[in-house]
């Protein structure tokens, strides 16, 4: 398996999601912020509505384009930001200049599997479709972040389950079992499960959370 990202994701992975950040960028950038967040973001929003985020603390670990950290930053968050790709990086700085939460955004090329939590130090943790890449590393990681979350704090994770198409290797999903025993004792605000075609003959299963501490 190369290595030119990451020791843990093969690179026709990782170029593939570069590919698409490029492609991104090549369009306007007041077009950028016009993209969906992720469910669990969305319940976030709505379960906390009214409620004031200036001066807390956000984590978007694997941050992709950079939706869901601007989307965090305008909720008044300091957002930390990672991923291990400049490309992502790149866009990320760019969406959230287009949107205006620079000075709120800390974005930090890095390596998931490597990135230093610190006990109890994040308001909330954003983790959308990123752990299962960590491979048999997912749920050790997932038990990092959870540990990472301030007492009164939020856990958003979101990630694949069965049925999905075989990858090779095989992607580790975290299951239904193991995502509610990590989270014993939390309140689970919501936590669903969907299957969706995403195009002819595939289909995949999603399941996600927003749980408070």
């Amino acid at each position: 398996m190369s290595k030119k990202y990451v020791s843990l994701v093969p690179d026709k992975y990782m170029d593939g999601w570069d590919n698409v950040y490029k492609k991104q960028m090549e369009g306007k950038l007041d077009e950028l912020p016009q993209q969906y967040v992720h469910y669990a973001l969305q319940e976030y929003y709505l379960f906390t509505q009214g409620k004031d985020h200036e001066g807390k603390k956000a984590l978007e670990f694997g941050t992709g384009d950079g939706r869901y950290a601007c989307f965090l930053a305008q909720l008044g968050f300091e957002v930390d930001a990672v991923d291990i790709l400049p490309s992502a990086i790149e866009i990320t700085e760019k969406r959230a200049e287009a949107l205006g939460v620079t000075d709120k955004m800390n974005i930090l090329l890095t390596d998931m599997d490597t990135f230093e939590l610190q006990p109890e130090s994040y308001d909330v943790i954003s983790a959308i479709q990123c752990l299962q890449y960590l491979y048999e590393g997912a749920l050790p990681k997932l038990l990092e972040l959870i540990e990472a979350v301030k007492p009164g704090g939020f856990l958003l994770y979101g990630g694949n389950v069965k049925p999905h198409f075989k990858t090779d290797p095989p992607l580790r999903f975290i299951t239904t079992t193991e995502l509610k025993t990590a989270l014993k004792g939390w309140e689970l605000y919501s936590i669903a499960k969907e299957v969706r075609l995403v195009r002819p003959k595939d289909r995949r299963g999603y399941i996600w959370t927003v749980s408070n501490c």
